[in-house]
């Protein structure tokens, strides 16, 4: 589980159609156990196979790295406790330093320092893996559900400016801190278990553009509410 939802969330980029076929072909060379296809080692099954801008070098570099993780770590999970001091980003900072030290590549999948990354896809996998219902599963309890940061996509973005939530004028990692923190008023323990309704409902199916005009309160759920 920790593993499909990792490979799930770092390739959730990009027309849905597409990202869903590209992983049911990931899922079905990686076969029942996905553990147990990353620690054989071969990755040869991936040549040739592609996802927008990650080549199949990519795919198996990034297999690779999955596999040094499996091994020295035992999991995803465990490897991320073990770096774990209270602060989600700076966790993965020293997740990106430990596994490739001065390597630059997979900066994509695992990030280098940078205040402009809002980490979306990181913070995605984490809430799937911390909070806990219908539709997070969470496996791990080493991190409190009031210490995750919203995963900011251009949705999100857009309703956190419109209503005030979010200053940046740009996606950034204080960005996606201002709407977590906006949302932690109305949730303190738990400021994400709004983050489903507000992309799904409001952004994606609310088609919210991001600036109010007098048709939003036809469509929005949260101007109908307000």
């Amino acid at each position: 589980m920790e593993l499909a939802g990792f490979l799930g969330a770092q390739f959730a980029y990009g027309q849905i159609g597409v990202f869903k076929r590209f992983l049911e072909e990931i899922f079905s060379i990686m076969g029942g156990s996905p553990s147990q296809f990353i620690l054989r080692g071969d990755y040869s099954f991936f040549e040739g196979l592609y996802y927008r801008f990650q080549k199949s070098d990519d795919i198996v570099y990034l297999f690779v790295i999955l596999k040094h993780i499996l091994e020295r770590f035992g999991s995803m999970g465990a490897m991320l406790r073990h770096f774990y001091r209270g602060d989600t980003r700076n966790m993965l900072w020293q997740v990106r330093d430990e596994l490739f030290g001065k390597d630059e590549r997979l900066t994509f999948f695992f990030p280098k320092p940078s205040n402009s990354n809002p980490m979306k896809r990181w913070n995605l996998y984490l809430r799937w893996m911390v909070r806990k219902d219908e539709i997070d599963v969470g496996l791990w309890d080493f991190i409190p559900k009031d210490r995750l940061v919203m995963p900011l996509d251009t949705h999100i973005f857009k309703i956190g400016r419109c209503f005030g939530w979010i200053q940046q004028k740009n996606p950034s990692w204080k960005a996606a801190c201002e709407i977590t923190d906006a949302l932690r008023v109305f949730s303190p323990e738990d400021p994400l278990r709004y983050d489903f309704f507000l992309c799904q409902m409001v952004g994606i199916d609310g088609g919210c553009t991001g600036v109010r005009t007098s048709a939003c309160i036809n469509k929005c759920l949260l101007m109908q509410n307000e």
